[in-house]
């Protein structure tokens, strides 16, 4: 119950948007889905993390756990080059050689456009990561002190059955005016079933509470004033240098290279600056601000731009970690601003310099200049909503634009509503390529096993 209840609760924050009211853009919108591309392992998907363009329009992908996988594909879906990689591939971007630079798990690797080892060497917060043990387990025990102390079975229960309550008599009344998505209705069917476990456990609660001695009691608050075990402490700080360790995004622009990770103190993000070989790394950014682990820093021959998501806005930074500009703010419409707790999530530019933002509650694409002017809506991408990485790229070679839906492990495709292929068509087109496409409603599904690649 334990999972269902913190997924759900996640999902909630996320997806169903307390407050959000999101008004359509259809009618303004320049681009609509055409299609999707997704590998296959086996009879599932392979599970993708992130995705970027190199200059020729081709699909970088980074996939799998750990070891991980790099693939190289054209914009129809067919793998054109695939290798191992030794970590959980994280993070992807180009290098303007077209050489391929993955992060993961504290480790650097850059590869020659057919995946020849480059370079391979630990992130430079890896090391700092190493050497600060001492702060970490400060901060350790300092977390499980606050844990300990503000531990109240009772009060959480009441407010999870409180916050069930809200949700479900939202989502009644939002489905008395419009009709609810696939992933609404779910929630209609399992809250009430959660609402009465946890009401249960309300009332068991109570009932223990009033059969507690004094000694019972002072025995409970003498265990939570002792403080936490060295057991305790040493598993702490290993989860928090594996946290940590994650590189949440690389990009270059020139022969710099610009990769976000975790601070040492806290939950904020840095941005460091080195060149193409991984060296001469220095902190040119901290105390980014993120949400669920996620932050998204990209570059280009204007400066550093971040999806700083859980301030609501983008941060224009130049090469050397100084503040340029910033824009955004929460907005429940998602017409003035930014939808769900937490966006946008990712940014990325075309060929003329202009900013694109990706919001991962509402799949909504929005397309800036650099002074943070909005310029166009380029459309509502369909996928499951959540606090989550959504890689956002466009092409340099066509119109179309690409977005990750991470829990579906597939790269949405955008295309301008006027290019779009009518429902036929893609029939006709599948009928071509046999089982390498098939069609859902009116979009192309691209999907490339295992045996396509050989």
């Amino acid at each position: 119950m334990r999972f269902v209840s913190c997924l759900l609760s996640s999902f909630l924050l996320a997806s169903v948007g307390i407050g959000d009211d999101v008004t359509s853009i259809k009618d303004q919108s320049t681009h609509e889905q055409s299609g999707l591309i997704q590998f296959a392992q086996g009879t599932a998907p392979l599970k993708m993390n992130a995705f970027c363009l190199n200059n020729k329009g081709k699909i970088i992908a980074v996939c799998g756990n750990r070891p991980g996988e790099v693939r190289v594909v054209n914009d129809e879906g067919t793998v054109l080059h695939a290798w191992k990689v030794s970590v959980k591939p994280e993070s992807v971007g180009v290098a303007d050689d077209d050489s391929i630079l993955v992060g993961g798990e504290g480790k650097l690797f850059r590869f020659a456009a057919d995946g020849k080892l480059m370079t391979e060497i630990d992130s430079p917060h890896a090391a700092r990561l190493r050497d600060s043990r001492e702060a970490l387990r400060e901060e350790a025990i300092a977390n499980l002190k606050r844990n300990m102390t503000s531990r109240d079975p009772l009060g959480a229960a009441k407010s999870r059955v409180s916050s069930y309550e809200t949700m479900l008599t939202q989502l009644k009344e939002r489905k008395q005016k419009s009709q609810l998505n696939e992933s609404e209705e779910r929630l209609i069917l399992m809250l009430p079933d959660l609402l009465e476990r946890y009401q249960k456990q309300v009332d068991d609660l109570q009932a223990a509470a009033g059969n507690l001695t004094e000694e019972d009691k002072a025995a409970a608050d003498a265990k939570r004033k002792s403080g936490p075990s060295e057991a305790q402490i040493k598993s702490q700080v290993e989860s928090m240098i594996r946290t940590k360790m994650r590189v949440s995004s690389i990009s270059s622009s020139g022969e710099h290279v610009f990769v976000t990770t975790r601070g040492i103190a806290g939950y904020g993000f840095d941005v460091w600056k080195m060149n193409l070989q991984f060296a001469d790394a220095d902190v040119i950014v901290t105390g980014l601000s993120g949400c669920c682990g996620q932050m998204d820093v990209q570059c280009c021959k204007d400066g550093l731009f971040v999806a700083e998501n859980s301030r609501d806005r983008v941060v224009h930074y130049d090469i050397q970690g100084k503040e340029i500009n910033k824009w955004g703010k929460s907005d429940r419409t998602g017409i003035n601003g930014f939808t769900s707790c937490c966006n946008p999530m990712n940014v990325c530019f075309d060929n003329e310099g202009f900013i694109y933002t990706a919001e991962s509650g509402s799949g909504r694409i929005k397309r800036f200049d650099a002074t943070g002017k909005l310029i166009s809506y380029v459309g509502d991408v369909d996928l499951v909503p959540g606090c989550k990485n959504v890689s956002i790229a466009v092409s340099p070679v066509n119109d179309k634009i690409y977005m990750l839906d991470l829990t579906r492990n597939h790269i949405k495709v955008m295309e301008p509503k006027s290019k779009k292929r009518a429902a036929g068509d893609t029939e006709v087109e599948n009928q071509k390529v046999e089982s390498k496409l098939r069609p859902t409603r009116a979009n192309l599904t691209l999907r490339i096993s295992n045996e396509e690649e050989k």
